[in-house]
């Protein structure tokens, strides 16, 4: 009587071996996959949490626009890619201060707001030096629109040199990543009814 040989033929190893080795490859392009897929979805959370830090940022100041003093300069101008006003401040959950600010992008594609205490005509002293801060980065062209009264129509414009308050202020980004996006910003003064128009 004939006993069979023990164990594995190599030929047995070899195709074990190969569908391990098949296992392990799915197995690493899977994690591989989901490792790209948590990447880009971290990377795209970070950017919308900025967007959306931005365009709140741009809330606070113009709807918080001050009208222009009679006699005096006008406290909101802009044109289509760069905007000046004086805002109300926020602080501590009101407002106290009354601030200079500037909207535009620098040499590096950074969108900035530049800022410094308003100080009345009136009011004797030197001025303070300006504060910058980045409010986004890698932004190709911003362009702001401004919707308001002229020549007896209410239309959009691409400047805005009147003392009124314009009724609404249009933001559009055009960023240097493609796959950044963010819709366009619509921003009502809140005293754009407050002055003669």
């Amino acid at each position: 009587m004939r006993q069979d040989d023990a164990g594995f033929t190599l030929l047995e190893i070899l195709i074990v071996t190969m569908v391990f080795g098949l296992l392990s490859v799915t197995l690493w392009e899977g994690i591989g996959v989901g490792t790209r897929g948590w990447s880009l979805e971290t990377r795209r959370y970070g950017q919308e949490t900025e967007l959306q830090e931005l365009e709140d940022s741009l809330h606070r100041l113009i709807e918080r626009a001050e009208i222009s003093d009679p006699g005096n300069t006008a406290a909101f101008s802009g044109v289509s890619d760069r905007m000046r006003l004086i805002a109300w401040l926020p602080e501590e959950g009101g407002f106290s201060h009354e601030i200079e600010a500037g909207f535009g992008i620098n040499a590096r594609h950074d969108f900035i707001l530049r800022w410094r205490p308003f100080r009345r005509a009136e009011c004797p002293g030197e001025e303070a030096p300006f504060h910058e801060e980045i409010l986004a980065h890698g932004v190709r062209a911003v362009s702001f629109s401004y919707y308001g009264m002229q020549n007896g129509h209410h239309l959009w414009q691409s400047a805005w040199t009147s003392h009124a308050l314009p009724l609404l202020v249009r933001i559009s980004f055009a960023f240097m990543t493609p796959q950044k996006d963010w819709p366009d910003i619509m921003i009502r003064p809140l005293r754009s009814g407050a002055d003669a128009s």
